[in-house]
């Protein structure tokens, strides 16, 4: 019973320290005035979205050259089997 006890003391101790430490804040209000969403480059994207889109776009005109860099230098034979239909 006294082990029990001492648990539910501990427990309590360690909730209303957590309860109490959770209000701490080490931005100061006027920091938030100054800069309300410091994670956001644009209105909507934060630096990292910016990258992946970026990232994407390289990737897809890089994929786009060398399917058209193919057609120019002959090297894509049109088959039946091309995933993009093809006029007869």
């Amino acid at each position: 019973m006294a082990l029990k006890n001492r648990v539910v003391g501990v427990c309590a101790l360690v909730s209303c320290a957590m309860a109490l430490g959770a209000c701490s804040s080490s931005t100061s209000a006027s920091a938030i005035r100054r800069n309300p969403t410091p994670e956001l480059r644009t209105l909507h994207e934060r630096s990292d979205d910016i990258r992946n889109r970026y990232a994407l776009m390289r990737n897809e005109n890089w994929r786009m050259f060398w399917e058209d860099w193919s057609r120019v230098m002959y090297t894509d034979r049109a088959s039946r089997l091309t995933p993009e239909p093809m006029t007869r």
